[in-house]
């Protein structure tokens, strides 16, 4: 075992203490100690090992950049701990210094959406996200600070049988970042409980009244609806995902700054009606409308309303239309400039467009937006997703429908690609196997 020398406390917790530890080479990490610093009963105390275990285990195994990682653990050592990076900040710290304001929320809120998915997509929930656990880390190699979810103590896997651990019960006292429904049993907790933590998060950030610990929150102001549908008391009625809250939340900050021309006004009442009763038609004159009339503005004004939601039900209903609005959003995204705190929210829109329609052209051009805009805007967010849906195993008529692509950009894909490889440590080998030959061919 390696020496570390405490050089003072950082924080501690009800179940671990952070302390700043350096080695004999004098890097720096924070090291979290297990440390009951409550009374606890022998047997809700070894409950509470096992707990702390079983996080340094699920938050060792997780690879995302917004989950802080474990760089080292000593389960068998007394008191078990394990090393972490160092952060800059804490978001709880951020807030009060008003780092906030502005739009700058955005960043730290698409940074806990996208750790949140990554655990979402394991069926992993966090139960005690708030701001004290998403911590500011800073990489001077690779552009801005970002966040991280960290503090694992009272994390939950959907298993199949209730384990020892949850069956003994470890309930919590309400605070105000906790959903109701797990304050008096952790077993409720679910993807809907982060998002009731989550609403709160988002609260502290553009929130014009005090909020009722784990009561629903009721503001009157453009985002009251978001906040609404982030903390209903019925788990089912809140929002079924944390990308859909960044999502609404996105189309509300840009709103209120692209003021509307009238006829652009006209579909953005078009798409923020009841869309099951709009004519064909109509769809058929925001394609046209999008794909070779509307400014740069008005296309900005409506794609910012084309919400996951909206892409959803006309991709179902109306697939020709989606078609050309899919295209029409491609080719926006790929060619405008707009702020690096919108990218997570606009990569999952030309997902959403992705996957709904089988369509190779709009496919290929979703993959050419997604690496244009991971690529100039550094958001590792983006770039992940289009490694992701471009490996080994995607269809092999998209993979040549791609490369097809590839070659008509030329020398500039050369440029995107090398960009990736640097910038999230992932190698172009990782690609489609046809994607691989065409680089060859382009990139010489």
């Amino acid at each position: 075992m390696f020496k570390l020398t405490s050089l003072g406390v950082i924080g501690s917790g009800g179940f671990g203490t952070v302390d700043l530890v350096q080695n004999d080479a004098g890097q720096q990490f924070a090291r979290k100690m297990f440390s009951v610093n409550q009374p606890l009963s022998p047997h809700l105390r070894e409950n509470v090992l096992k707990r702390f275990k079983k996080e340094v285990r699920t938050q060792g195994g997780i690879n995302n950049r917004n989950i802080v990682p474990i760089l080292y653990h000593d389960l068998e050592t007394w008191p078990p701990f394990y090393l972490m990076p160092v952060a800059v900040s804490g978001l709880d710290n951020d807030i009060a210094n008003k780092m906030m304001f502005c739009g700058n929320f955005i960043v730290a809120l698409s940074d806990i959406v996208a750790g949140l998915e990554s655990l979402h997509s394991l069926h992993i929930y966090h139960r005690d996200l708030k701001p004290q656990n998403v911590l500011r880390f800073n990489d001077q190699t690779q552009g801005p600070d970002y966040y991280a979810i960290s503090d694992f103590g009272l994390i939950s896997m959907q298993e199949s049988q209730l384990s020892v651990l949850t069956s003994t019960g470890m309930t919590r006292g309400a605070d105000n970042y906790t959903a109701p429904e797990i304050t008096q049993d952790l077993r409720y907790a679910s993807i809907q409980s982060d998002i009731y933590s989550l609403g709160c998060i988002l609260h502290d950030f553009i929130g014009q009244e005090i909020r009722v610990p784990c009561n629903e929150i009721r503001e009157n102001s453009p985002f009251g609806a978001i906040l609404l549908g982030c903390t209903r008391k019925n788990p089912n009625q809140r929002f079924k995902s944390a990308r859909a809250v960044l999502d609404a939340v996105l189309s509300v900050d840009l709103v209120n700054s692209v003021p509307p021309t009238p006829q652009a006004a006209d579909f953005i009442a078009m798409l923020e009606s009841d869309l099951a009763t709009v004519p064909q038609f109509r769809w058929r004159n925001l394609a046209d409308f999008l794909y070779g009339v509307a400014t740069p503005n008005e296309a900005r004004a409506i794609f910012m309303r084309l919400n996951e939601n909206c892409i959803e039900f006309i991709c179902r209903v109306v697939p020709i239309e989606a078609k050309i609005i899919g295209l029409s959003f491609t080719g926006w995204v790929t060619e405008s400039a707009f702020n690096f705190d919108y990218c997570d929210g606009l990569a999952n829109r030309l997902e959403m467009f992705f996957q709904a329609l089988d369509d190779y052209e709009l496919k290929a051009s979703c993959l050419m937006a997604l690496l244009a805009m991971g690529t100039s805007h550094n958001r590792w967010y983006v770039e992940h997703k289009f490694i992701r849906l471009t490996g080994a195993t995607m269809d092999r008529l998209l993979a040549e429908r791609l490369a097809i692509e590839f070659r008509v950009v030329d020398r500039l894909v050369c440029r995107q690609i090398s960009h990736l490889e640097i910038s999230i440590g992932v190698s172009r080998t990782a690609l489609h196997p046809l994607i691989q030959l065409a680089l060859s061919q382009i990139c010489v």
